[in-house]
């Protein structure tokens, strides 16, 4: 029989939160709050993550872990009456540790424990604020399906190594943790002239290895360059729940290793792609067998609770705006920066590519092409090659199967700080690494034997990535499945992201950015 917790107090704490943050936001979009409101919120330590997350209910236990229900939970809509307020709305939903799914279009997509609670505080504190509810209880109408299918579902994994040469059944499905490790090392057993893999570049809190792959083709006696090879690197699944992510990951992997479309040969034949596939082992696997709408990864810390977000834990501008200190939130920043095995994991691959010159994290969903920076208003250096190769990239997207994704800034969707695209900005290399002993003299000869003029002012010697965050399908614009997105979706994603990705892939070899 299913249990059930409930958290009685929530909705009145976050009510009380809710008027506190209101007088510190301080501006026209929020009314002032009466000063009993304004006492602090202590979250018991004692009380369970399962508490924690809103009022879940737990449910049947799934390996070792208990299933997280929703229901009551309600998929809402919140959007201000003008777009100046939306960064107000955002930050008042983050220091009330609401569960953010999707920025959009003007317009915030939020799980709520207490609609009518949420509603009623809103109408008071920031009236321009309209909210409609798009999905009136996520369990059963998001969830139950999903669960009733995995209770039924067969594994895979003694199925893998045919389903390696049977990509429309692999494809069909999405994979657990044991069945995408064995399909990953089959692939680089099956393509070693492409393919070489590392089983561990990190460890996880449960002991979980993170493996990396590159895909690369055989330097040939016929080269027309002896200039060393210029490197992609990509990563999937750094949030738990993202599955699409994953799938697409897999997707983009299996096409670099099995493929002889030109665009994929010539790339491997003039670079070296490396990707770590599954970043978050630990929540991935919850996920599967616990919480289907979990986040962060699994850290637990002595008060209980669980979890960091890693795309909140990269050692940029840390703990700024947009990240929380608050344990049990989702965004929760973490201990310190770069704290997380995962994160270091991540840097060590990123780190390891003297040469790299693009940087690509898949999440999900809005369908956004996300560009650096998160943390400040100020444009970047090179703002207007991001701009372009983002637009490019969703026209690409739009010719496929004619989905919109919308390209722009991570600080216009909403503030990030301690995120992996503005770190790996960051990170330069100097131009020389791309260009072998011969150094930065032999550009300037080849660019004069090619263009007949001398390089273009501003061309500098330090040589900064590319980078983006792609936000998968679905879009927000109808009330849509949200995380638990249809298995039918795999392929149709997987389709229209492939030739974007090889396009900023080609785009980034042949127009480096320099500083």
């Amino acid at each position: 029989m299913t249990t059930t917790k409930r958290v009685g107090w929530l909705a009145a704490a976050s009510l009380a939160l809710l008027a506190a943050v209101a007088v510190l936001l301080g501006n026209h979009a929020v009314q002032a709050a009466p000063a009993a409101l304004h006492a602090p919120i202590l979250h018991d330590a004692a009380t369970s993550q399962w508490a924690m997350r809103h009022g879940a209910h737990q449910g049947k236990t799934h390996g070792k872990h208990l299933r997280v229900h929703y229901h009551g939970h309600s998929l809402m809509r919140l959007s201000p009456a003008r777009s100046a307020d939306l960064p107000a709305l955002h930050q008042l939903l983050l220091d009330l540790n609401i569960d953010v799914w999707s920025v959009r279009d003007g317009h915030v997509d939020v799980r709520a424990a207490d609609a009518h609670a949420l509603k009623a505080a809103l109408h008071r504190y920031m009236p321009s604020v309209r909210a409609r509810t798009l999905v009136a209880d996520i369990e059963t109408q998001l969830l139950a399906h999903h669960w009733r299918a995995m209770d039924t579902r067969v594994s895979a994994k003694s199925s893998v190594a045919a389903q390696l040469h049977d990509p429309k059944t692999w494809f069909s499905e999405y994979h657990d943790l044991d069945e995408i490790y064995e399909w990953y090392q089959l692939l680089a057993a099956a393509h070693k002239d492409r393919v070489t893999l590392t089983r561990n570049v990190g460890t996880t809190h449960e002991g979980r290895e993170i493996m990396a792959l590159r895909f690369t083709n055989p330097v040939s006696a016929n080269a027309n360059t002896t200039l060393p090879k210029k490197q992609i690197y990509v990563q999937g699944g750094i949030h738990a729940r993202e599955w699409i992510g994953h799938a697409t990951t897999q997707y983009i992997a299996y096409h670099l290793a099995t493929s002889d479309d030109k665009k994929i040969t010539s790339l491997l034949d003039e670079a070296e792609v490396v990707i770590v596939p599954v970043l978050n082992p630990d929540g991935y696997v919850y996920t599967w067998n616990g919480d289907r709408l979990w986040r962060k990864n699994r850290r637990a810390d002595a008060r209980g609770a669980f979890g960091v977000d890693l795309n909140r834990n990269y050692p940029t501008h840390w703990g700024e705006a947009g990240s929380s200190k608050f344990p049990y939130s989702d965004t929760y920043m973490g201990p310190s920066a770069g704290s997380e095995p995962e994160v270091q994991a991540s840097m060590a691959v990123f780190n390891s590519l003297p040469r790299v010159v693009a940087a690509l994290d898949l999440h999900a969903y809005s369908q956004l092409i996300l560009r650096p920076v998160g943390w400040t208003r100020k444009d970047p250096t090179h703002e207007a090659q991001h701009a372009a190769v983002g637009a490019a990239m969703a026209r690409i997207i739009k010719n496929v199967h004619g989905k919109d994704y919308i390209s722009e800034k991570e600080i216009d969707l909403y503030p990030v700080s301690g995120g992996a695209t503005d770190w790996w900005y960051e990170q330069s290399r100097p131009l020389k690494n791309l260009l072998g002993n011969k150094g930065v003299q032999v550009e300037e000869e080849e660019a004069m034997k090619k263009h007949k003029k001398p390089l273009p002012p501003g061309h500098g010697t330090i040589v900064r990535p590319y980078s983006y965050t792609i936000e998968l399908r679905p879009s927000s614009e109808w009330w849509g499945p949200g995380f638990v997105l249809d298995k039918r979706e795999i392929i149709p994603t997987g389709e229209e992201i492939l030739p974007a990705f090889l396009y900023y892939a080609r785009t980034a070899i042949e127009n480096v950015l320099t500083e």
